[in-house]
């Protein structure tokens, strides 16, 4: 049964070592985050800081999936985690008298950008070899509870760290976290026969199985249909969390730091909150039908900040709260949003090519954050607030009605 993976010692292997790295890189960021702005006291370079991590990603992302076909998925986390240590172990010798500048905060940065682009989907390809069939729910939902714990605990960690030590001694973590990491997998067990490890490495290869990674995306229905859709759904939910949500909170509710801090952690509460509920949530649901649910509870919560900002309330801090409440099922729903989607990707798609997909569909949706956020930036400072969220409203309901009817003929509904 899918309940019993936490008795699955691959798996429990494998949450292990993306807990600790998990913590160490939120370490790091946190600590990052707080030194870039203490030295420069620019939100400018602050965020470009943040883009030298995604960029990479998207780009690399790319074309990083067929290198996750080629080779043994087991040795590649190893060796990249092996790397990524190596990497920061390196820049903590050279950078030991001396103090640690933003240009070596943008190398790191690109470097872990780069190599995550590759482990992500290495470690969402790896999975299905690790667990049962019927554990594959249960296992995204738990690697859901694991990456909101160390979003959670990894700040808190790193502003401790920072204060106490300096912004070194997060490096030092995070190199600790990887190595760590990497002997931990060492010991993963993947099933046999279920990735064929190529032999023939050139460019030529290369561009063949790129382009059949394309191919095969563009000439599968129901995963273009699925793509489409997140990738709708994504570019308005996260511009109206990100940019619209903190904006009202500070611009139009005038809250205080403390109440603004607030906004983060209601949503990762939510995603862990989601993450735990998500065997209830599914019960006797198919993937597509709790994908199609969540859509319009997402629709219904952003119909309620709609209604809220139109003054139904008159206290400004009644609000706040009744949109941080609704912020909280918000991180309920869309993490079920996201289990959904990667469950159905990881089913739908052949393992021996599921890497290349898997890079090539991320970096795809990941193009849809900037994207959100560049559109809600402008809508917030030019129209009435209430127009972004019946705009986000309409579209998200729009989703999930043309999924519905795209997607009549479901599959057997899926066990808590």
């Amino acid at each position: 049964m899918g309940q019993n993976v936490l008795k699955n010692k691959n798996f429990l292997l494998m949450g292990s070592s993306k807990l600790i790295s998990t913590l160490g890189t939120f370490i790091q960021n946190t600590a990052f985050a707080l030194y870039v702005l203490d030295k420069t006291q620019s939100s400018t370079l602050f965020a470009t800081v943040l883009m030298a991590t995604l960029i990479p990603k998207i780009l690399v992302g790319l074309f990083c999936g067929v290198l996750v076909d080629w080779f043994d998925r087991k040795k590649l986390i190893v060796l990249l985690d092996v790397i990524s240590g190596g990497i920061l172990l390196a820049i903590y010798g050279m950078s030991y008298t001396t103090d640690i500048s933003l240009i070596i905060i943008y190398i790191i940065s690109i470097s872990l950008g780069v190599i995550s682009a590759v482990y992500e989907p290495t470690s969402i390809s790896i999975l299905p070899t690790l667990v049962e069939a019927d554990q594959l729910e249960s296992a995204n939902a738990l690697n859901m509870i694991i990456t909101a714990i160390g979003n959670i605990a990894g700040p808190l960690l790193g502003v401790i760290i920072y204060g106490a030590f300096g912004i070194k001694m997060s490096l030092i973590f995070n190199s600790l976290s990887f190595f760590v990491g990497a002997f931990i997998n060492m010991f993963l067990k993947v099933a046999k026969g279920m990735q064929n490890v190529s032999d023939k490495h050139t460019v030529s290869k290369f561009i063949e199985d790129f382009v059949y990674g394309f191919k095969f995306l563009f000439s599968n229905k129901k995963l273009k249909l699925i793509v489409l859709c997140v990738l709708v759904q994504n570019c308005f939910f996260n511009g109206a969390t990100t940019v619209g949500i903190p904006f009202i909170a500070r611009v139009e509710f005038k809250v205080t730091n403390e109440q603004f801090a607030l906004i983060d952690i209601t949503v990762i509460l939510g995603a862990l909150i989601g993450s735990v509920l998500s065997g209830i949530i599914r019960k006797n649901k198919t993937t597509n039908q709790l994908f199609i649910n969540m859509l319009i509870y997402i629709s219904i919560c952003f119909a309620g900040i709609a209604i809220i900002m139109t003054g139904i309330f008159r206290s400004s801090t009644l609000s706040y709260y009744s949109i941080l409440f609704i912020y909280l099922i918000l991180g309920i729903t869309s993490i079920n949003v996201t289990i959904a989607f990667q469950v159905d990707l990881q089913k739908e798609v052949d393992n021996n090519i599921l890497g290349r997909i898997s890079s090539l569909v991320y970096s795809i949706i990941m193009v849809s954050i900037p994207l959100g956020q560049a559109i809600f930036g402008w809508m917030f400072d030019n129209i009435n607030p209430v127009i972004p969220f019946i705009i986000t409203t309409i579209i998200v309901i729009g989703v999930a009605l043309s999924f519905k009817g795209f997607t009549r003929n479901d599959e057997v509904p899926v066990e808590g």
